[in-house]
């Protein structure tokens, strides 16, 4: 299994205060050749989710870092797709990471380019402030 992300258990006791219920973590994804671990199963109003958490903390690489985690959802989602899973995937980011790079025009274009689906916490006080889907 790999490793969790520094934030993943504050994301994980957020989404419970949300009143989300977490059904697995570390969900196994296989295709030939190939396992891809996505962080987290939940249910959110009735509906089965998964989530990948990323913490965005970096050392001054804060292109590469959004490369990274936006490279890693759209590869879970090719993938999701490609298996039939028809379960809508997240990116769970904290909120520096959502009001620094992700508001900048880079990370709005991408976002939007690619549809993908956030979720805004708060890993101090562990809480949920914005679902965006």
């Amino acid at each position: 299994m790999p490793i969790k992300d520094i934030l993943h258990d504050a994301f994980v006791h957020a989404l419970i205060k949300a009143g989300g219920i977490v059904l697995t973590e570390q969900v196994l994804i296989k295709i030939p050749n190939r396992r891809l671990w996505v962080d987290i199963r939940a249910i959110r109003n009735g509906l089965r989710i998964l989530i990948e958490v990323k913490s965005f903390q970096y050392n001054g690489a804060a292109v590469e870092y959004l490369a990274s985690a936006i490279g890693k959802y759209l590869l879970y989602q090719a993938v999701l797709e490609h298996i039939e899973v028809d379960l809508p995937l997240f990116l769970a980011v904290p909120t520096f990471a959502y009001e620094g790079i992700l508001s900048e025009l880079i990370g709005q274009l991408v976002i939007q380019k690619s549809k993908i689906k956030l979720i805004v916490f708060d890993p101090e006080r562990e809480e949920i402030t914005q679902w965006l889907d």
